[in-house]
């Protein structure tokens, strides 16, 4: 197994937290549109609140991600 240089390691675990924590603000940016799309299109409501889940899904995974490299 290859092994990362050191400075790939710490711009990996940078990269990780960026990309978590602007997953977070993307959902709240979708949560906010669901919100004013629930009166009027709700059919559209409800796709944005399925990406919602997913994002969610993927901020979990990520941080996942970070726990196992940080392990390692």
């Amino acid at each position: 197994m290859e092994k990362l240089s050191e400075k790939d390691a710490e711009v990996f675990q940078v990269l990780l937290v960026h990309w978590i924590n602007h997953n977070g603000e993307h959902v709240e940016g979708y949560r906010e549109w669901s919100e004013k799309m629930a009166g009027v299109r709700p059919e559209v409501a409800g796709e944005i609140d399925k990406a919602i889940d997913d994002m969610q899904q993927a901020a979990r995974k990520l941080m996942e991600a970070k726990i196992k490299f940080q392990e390692s």
